[in-house]
């Protein structure tokens, strides 16, 4: 926009030096051309100067209002206008009349001017608004992303330490590799609870770790499948994501017995991650977990990438789709 802005400004100011110079050739002003168009062009581009320095300066503060600059702007362009007619006054021996064409003329550059500033002004201020809502809701959004992940490593922390202790009873050798796991498993939620984004190679070692955890917690077999290329593990992704789908899986099989649980994890048109897992038999036709959906959207909107989250359930697998960010 401000590119654009300072295109259009040359435009008017290089508009109304070739008025103000064809007004000059019209009321046979005894100047070259030239040094008519030169005056002119600096006087238009010296009036243009005066109001982009005073919207940058009040936009920047929010004490000043429209009406400010207003006021502002039009002292400060007939302080100018008065001293370049004073100077045209005693330097070239104009008549009564042609001085108070100057004038007019004078004044109706500042008036052009003033109004495009103005423009320029509400264009600059309104940019400026939807900058700070939009840094406001990006940091609502950080927090709320940060509190999910808290969340998330408190609830599978607290799960997995009851899950540990029975197993200790149980087991003790079972136990001791669901320590070594959840170990490996926590490292990497602490490394990562203050990242914005993890690469997808990252994300998917812990999957692995993580679906081995809920073997043991489920006493169920996980098939995981990873079915894409190494190169798109350079590829970014919010953490913890696979977590929420998986969990939610996890839950719905903690009721079924005896079910073997497939997971598949590919690449969609080179854009997108899909995780497929497929569905106990009890829970075929279960209802949307819209929770579910709309932490994972909400993930994705401080990258303005939630639109691209979606879940498609069918008989037999569950689909959820998350958006790449590449690089």
């Amino acid at each position: 926009m401000l590119k654009s802005l300072t295109s259009v400004r040359f435009l008017v100011v290089l508009i109304l030096s070739v008025l103000l110079t064809s007004g000059a050739i019209i009321i046979s002003v005894r100047i070259a051309v030239f040094y008519i168009w030169l005056f002119a062009f600096l006087f238009c581009l010296s009036t243009m100067r005066i109001g982009r320095i005073l919207v940058k300066q009040f936009v920047k503060s929010k004490y000043w209002t429209f009406f400010n600059f207003c006021i502002s702007y039009t002292v400060a362009g007939f302080v100018f206008g008065f001293i370049v007619y004073r100077f045209l006054e005693f330097s070239l021996n104009f008549s009564e009349t042609t001085l108070v064409e100057i004038q007019l003329v004078l004044g109706g550059v500042i008036f052009i001017t003033g109004v495009f500033q103005s423009v320029c002004f509400c264009l600059r201020q309104n940019a400026n608004i939807q900058q700070i809502l939009t840094q406001e809701k990006q940091n609502y959004l950080q927090q709320n992303f940060n509190a999910l992940k808290s969340q998330n490593v408190i609830e599978f922390l607290q799960e997995s330490l009851i899950n540990t202790i029975d197993l200790i009873k149980k087991d003790q050798t079972i136990a001791m590799v669901q320590v070594e796991k959840l170990t490996s498993i926590l490292r990497y939620l602490l490394q990562s609870r203050d990242e914005k984004f993890v690469r997808l190679g990252a994300e998917l070692k812990n999957v692995k770790e993580y679906c081995e955890l809920a073997e043991i917690h489920l006493n169920q077999k996980i098939e995981l499948l990873l079915n894409l290329s190494e190169d798109f593990y350079k590829t970014h992704i919010p953490p913890l994501v696979f977590q929420m789908v998986l969990d939610n899986q996890f839950k719905n099989y903690n009721c079924a017995s005896e079910i073997g649980l497939k997971i598949e994890v590919y690449i969609e048109n080179g854009k997108f991650v899909v995780v497929k897992t497929s569905n106990p038999p009890s829970l075929k036709n279960n209802v949307k977990n819209d929770r579910f959906i709309n932490n994972l959207k909400q993930r994705y909107q401080l990258y303005n990438r939630a639109s691209g989250v979606s879940e498609l359930s069918t008989a037999d697998e569950y689909f959820v789709k998350l958006p790449l960010m590449i690089g």
